[in-house]
């Protein structure tokens, strides 16, 4: 879902080759376009919730509180996406209605590039921002998912970078730095799952 596709990129394959399956039909299951949609693209709205706080910290804007804003949507959309991505028991798992078909899942990795990433980069100099990002990291961090916790302190160690360039108070590079090191001892610790 949502991935930048171009001629000569097969959108599916059939297994075994001529299972009964009109190539015509299984094109018509793919939305294909010119622009990003969010119906189609789940990291679209990321996307467009991460510009929408790099306008705001561009400095015709200066507007910090818009971009925190966007950082604690971030952790509320992808703490329900962790969810519901991995329930705690086989119950809670949705039924599989078509159990030969194979979708390749969401990679937590472009997830939060798409949403961290120009935060970190155009919030770097900006100490309440780059606090609160290292907070939405940990806590995303310490969801208990794995490859969260993973993607979550890597941006939290990209994003301490961009500050130690960016910042030239060091008591506001030490309090991003004293909340990157707190996380990556302690995510995971207090609400892992079993």
């Amino acid at each position: 879902p949502g991935t930048f596709v171009g001629p000569g990129r097969p959108l599916a394959r059939i297994v075994p080759a001529g299972a009964g399956l009109e190539p015509a039909a299984v094109a018509r299951a793919f939305s294909v376009g010119r622009d990003r949609a969010f119906d189609d693209d789940p990291r679209f709205g990321l996307v467009v919730l991460s510009e929408i706080a790099a306008r705001a910290l561009s400095p015709a804007v200066n507007d910090p509180g818009t971009a925190i804003q966007v950082l604690s949507a971030h952790v509320r959309l992808l703490t329900v996406w962790s969810e519901a991505a991995n329930p705690p028991d086989e119950a809670t798992r949705a039924e599989v209605v078509f159990d030969r078909v194979e979708v390749p899942t969401l990679s937590v990795d472009d997830l939060l590039d798409d949403a961290f990433t120009p935060i970190a980069r155009d919030g770097a100099g900006t100490v309440e921002v780059a606090v609160r990002l290292q907070k939405a990291l940990g806590i995303l961090a310490a969801t208990g998912d794995a490859a969260l916790r993973s993607a979550a302190l890597r941006h939290q160690r990209i994003a301490l970078a961009r500050a130690a360039q960016a910042m030239r108070v060091p008591e506001d590079l030490e309090a991003v730095r004293r909340l990157t090191s707190f996380a990556a001892g302690h995510a995971g610790r207090s609400m892992a799952k079993p």
